[in-house]
């Protein structure tokens, strides 16, 4: 066992997802691969450039467990921790002193920072890929988010017992389509009923 992964808990009590290392890696292994082509056009930028993802998700959810400091350590990644990502302001004064190149995030904090009126502080031009997951995210938001930025939205789809991938949409992607994407290479999503 590699860690007991606690869910949210919003069917009940929180219950620990027992996931094995070959789970994560497998996990890590095809989001690096899904997200590929969108982070190859750092090379093409910026040869030899780091990759810097922001990592304002909380460490002990799956989410940010995985994207952040998983595939974050994979990729050689720096990741900008943002302890209290609820002050949006801070946030936002912390990245514009930075570039980075990816923002994994959930609806909420999406939308946060596109109403914040420091949003134009910040320069967007590195980003990348914009993952959105954790729950379904608004096409208002996903829209707004595309003007203030220049980035598409990504979302996927997962949970703490996949490991958590299990779907995305093209990283490669100009539109947001309000779908959570096509299965991650080697996984199999099986329809049981509407």
């Amino acid at each position: 066992i590699a860690v007991l992964q606690y869910t949210g808990g919003t069917t009940g009590v929180s219950k620990g997802a027992v996931l094995l290392h070959r789970h994560l890696v497998a996990n890590m292994l095809q989001c690096e691969a899904w997200n590929g082509p969108a982070m190859s056009r750092l090379e093409q930028m910026s040869p030899g450039e780091q990759p810097v993802v922001v990592c304002a998700l909380p460490l002990h959810h799956i989410f940010a467990f995985t994207c952040n400091l998983l595939l974050g350590m994979r990729m050689g990644a720096c990741n900008i921790l943002i302890p209290n990502a609820r002050d949006i302001g801070a946030l936002l004064k912390e990245l514009s002193r930075q570039r980075f190149h990816s923002f994994p995030a959930v609806n909420t904090l999406f939308n946060a920072i596109v109403h914040h009126p420091d949003v134009d502080e910040v320069d967007w031009s590195g980003l990348l890929l914009s993952v959105g997951g954790g729950m379904a995210v608004q096409q208002t938001t996903a829209r707004l988010w595309l003007e203030k930025t220049g980035c598409t939205i990504c979302e996927g789809y997962g949970l703490s017992e996949t490991s958590p991938s299990v779907t995305c949409n093209p990283t490669d992607t100009k539109a947001y389509s309000g779908t959570i994407g096509l299965p991650l290479p080697g996984t199999d999503v099986r329809l049981l009923d509407e």
